[in-house]
């Protein structure tokens, strides 16, 4: 019996100390940790890792913004579900966003190509867009 009771109090333990396999899901309304603004829109909404939790943004524009660093989660334009950013295609040009910065995230590179051509975009990863973004005055 006490063997067993043992076995099941580890088990909690572990269980209480277990990581969430991946980043909570972004709800409507939620403020964004840059500009305050509530996530109105989940096809651009996204989110990053910090030491403190989970930060959500309206926008990619709003992500990049902030200089937090950490793993960041973006959302397929298409099916509002959220990819490691390394995974998604990243658009920025001529493309109605909610801070107006024109930035969505596609699955697909493909999309992202046609999308990037009828919006007189560019397509890139997020790091190239960071970059980018972290050199403007």
């Amino acid at each position: 019996m006490r063997k067993r009771s043992f076995v099941l109090a580890l088990l909690w333990v572990v269980a209480g100390c277990a990581r969430n396999a991946g980043p909570p899901a972004i709800e409507l309304g939620v403020e964004c940790a840059t500009c305050g603004m509530e996530v109105s829109d989940l096809r651009f909404a996204c989110e990053r890792s910090t030491a403190q939790g989970w930060r959500v943004y309206d926008s990619i524009e709003c992500l990049l913004r902030d200089d937090a660093a950490g793993e960041s989660v973006l959302a397929d334009y298409d099916a509002k579900s959220l990819h490691l950013s390394d995974d998604l295609w990243v658009i920025h040009g001529s493309f109605p966003s909610p801070m107006g910065g024109g930035y969505a995230a596609f699955v697909s590179r493909a999309t992202a190509d046609s999308v990037a051509a009828r919006t007189t975009s560019v397509v890139g990863r997020l790091e190239h867009f960071r970059h980018e973004e972290g050199s403007r005055p």
